[in-house]
């Protein structure tokens, strides 16, 4: 039998050793440490595997072979003092004006400057900071900053009105609990 032919079958049964190694569950240790951590010679590991790994990307699913449902949260990535409705309802909410700073994991976002349509001698920016991860009212936190262009063209600070920062932090919650009702009804 020529040589090229077993050059084949062993580089075929390499890729195939490969491929199941890759797929197969990781062998991790049995024994556990008092709070549900797996010991490794005298060492505490981590207590959910699962974290360190991509659940969402195995082989089989790559190659579209396994189907499952994704075990990623609906809405933005974001930090654990964060809750991902109300950091994508504040998304949502401002979505008419470009983003100077968008903060996920710390939950802040600031606008640019930008003038309403028909007065180009007023603008406005806005923060919006959201405080917890529950959806009540003192979980989110906007203030409005406004600007008046005087006749000598440089910008002036002015007064907001306390009712338009309520108004930004009642909308961004009204769109939260819409979401949360979307978000909860997809995954049901």
């Amino acid at each position: 039998m020529p040589v090229v032919h077993y050059r084949f079958s062993t580089a075929l049964a390499a890729s195939l050793s490969l491929i199941l190694a890759a797929c197969a569950p990781a062998a991790g240790p049995t024994k556990t440490g008092p709070q549900g951590a797996a010991n490794v010679g005298g060492q505490q590991a981590a207590a959910n595997p699962a974290d360190d790994i991509d659940t969402e990307a195995t082989i089989w699913t790559i190659l579209g072979l396994a189907r499952k449902p994704s075990q990623r949260p609906p809405g933005p990535q974001t930090g654990a003092a964060v809750t991902p409705v109300l950091y994508q309802a504040a998304l949502d909410t401002l979505q008419f004006t470009k983003f100077a700073s968008e903060d996920p994991l710390g939950g802040s976002l600031v606008t640019d400057w930008y003038s309403p349509r028909g007065k180009p001698d007023e603008r406005f920016r806005i923060d919006v900071f959201i405080l917890s991860r529950h959806l009540t009212s003192d979980s989110v936190a906007v203030t409005v900053e406004r600007q008046v262009r005087r006749p000598t063209g440089e910008w002036a600070d002015s007064t907001v009105d306390r009712k338009v920062q309520e108004d930004l932090e009642t909308k961004i919650l009204h769109r939260a609990r819409q979401l949360k009702r979307a978000w909860t009804a997809a995954s049901s």
